[in-house]
């Protein structure tokens, strides 16, 4: 694995459903920025609330801060490129102060670039430069992503800002981030707020305290909301069956699952499905 400090570029990762065996060692929130350059097969995403269906060609940005997992790899399964950067990874360079961007300014990039060649090409280019041992390595690729960078500025800024956490509560993370591993990895099985808590190593009040200042919402609704998000996810994404995916995300029975669905989204499983396959033959 092409290691490259003071970011990391992972190259041809295989896109793997977020289980615990294969997240052990990640974190389900960080501050670097995120990159997944895609080459070759497909895979569905969930980054915040929003399904990102990718093919070889696309591009993801995920911001610092924001959630985000593999649902579904697709049949032919997604590789991808990984990109990392610290939010200093630019200093001194003019237009390119991204700490100042994406948290002093509560600016953010969209996530989803489908079909962009010239970002594409950027990134296949870095990722061949970290593979090679030649000089002036970190050199060339820090130019090749401050070209992406840029593109992103021109083209690539979500229409609107989002609110982050105020400091006192960003240093809540990593108190509950085992927790939210926990819950990203093993959302399928029975989870409760004694676990969790347990997990990370602070008493059941402190926990749920924690939870509620980082993410707005109770343990156990943050649970639910998220298992209710990735079954949107395949839902729009894969072409699995109800049911499948009621059982895949945790919920009972395909009755109970339907009715926290339609209680959540405003309309059932079934609507949902048939309004975003007449979306896209609209489209």
């Amino acid at each position: 694995m092409p290691q490259v400090k003071p970011y990391l570029i992972d190259t041809e990762k295989v896109a793997y459903i977020d289980r615990q065996e294969t997240i052990s060692n990640r974190t389900a929130l960080h501050e670097e920025i995120e990159i997944k350059c895609f080459y070759e097969g497909s895979a569905t995403l969930l980054v915040e609330s929003q399904t990102v269906c990718v093919k070889a060609g696309d591009v993801v940005v995920i911001n610092p801060y924001e959630f985000h997992a593999t649902v579904d790899t697709g049949a032919e399964r997604g590789k991808y490129h990984l990109f990392m950067l610290p939010l200093n990874y630019f200093a001194g360079i003019p237009g390119l102060e991204l700490q100042e961007l994406l948290l002093t300014r509560e600016q953010a990039f969209e996530h989803h670039f489908s079909g962009d060649k010239e970002m594409y090409g950027l990134l296949m280019q870095a990722a061949w430069e970290a593979q090679q041992d030649q000089p002036a390595r970190d050199v060339m690729i820090k130019g090749l992503l401050a070209q992406l960078f840029a593109l992103l500025l021109r083209r690539g800024l979500a229409q609107e800002g989002r609110p982050l956490p105020e400091k006192g509560v960003l240093r809540r993370y990593p108190v509950i981030d085992p927790a939210m591993r926990c819950i990203k990895a093993s959302y399928a099985e029975p989870l409760t707020v004694e676990q969790l808590a347990a997990l990370c190593g602070v008493s059941k009040h402190y926990f749920c305290r924690s939870f509620k200042l980082v993410t707005g919402k109770s343990a156990m609704e943050y649970l639910r909301h998220f298992r209710l998000r990735v079954a949107n996810a395949l839902l729009t994404g894969t072409n699995r069956g109800i049911a499948e995916i009621a059982v895949s995300c945790g919920f009972e029975n395909q009755n109970y699952f339907s009715r926290c669905y339609k209680q959540h989204y405003g309309e059932t499983p079934s609507q949902s499905r048939a309004r975003d396959l007449n979306d896209r033959l609209d489209g």
